[in-house]
């Protein structure tokens, strides 16, 4: 019978004793510590993505109670521009019938 060695090499080490053997394949042994160096480079990028978009909400957030704060003052700035232009008109324009006969002093 002829030895035929056409499969991957493979390294046999004894234990415990005779009995007790272990094989490994060095191809699949490559690729489990390919597979492995893949999953932690995957998980570091997922990792430094994440801590990105945390850097980028709070400053986001910043920005938006910022925005916020400019918008109440103008708004309020508005109200106050707007009640002082209803008091002139009101002034200004005699609206009541009532005292249309009337002359201005």
């Amino acid at each position: 019978m002829t030895d035929d060695k056409k499969g991957a090499r493979s390294y046999k080490g004894q234990i415990l004793g005779d009995s007790m053997a272990i094989t490994i394949n060095f191809k699949w042994l490559l690729q489990i510590m390919a597979a492995t160096a893949m999953v932690v480079y995957a998980w570091y990028e997922l990792e430094s993505r994440i801590q990105e978009l945390e850097r980028s909400m709070e400053i986001a957030m910043e920005e938006i109670e910022l925005h916020d704060q400019e918008r109440k003052e103008a708004e309020a700035k508005h109200i106050a521009d707007m009640q002082e232009q209803m008091e002139w008109y009101e002034s200004e324009l005699n609206l009541n019938p009532f005292s249309w006969g009337k002359k201005k002093k």
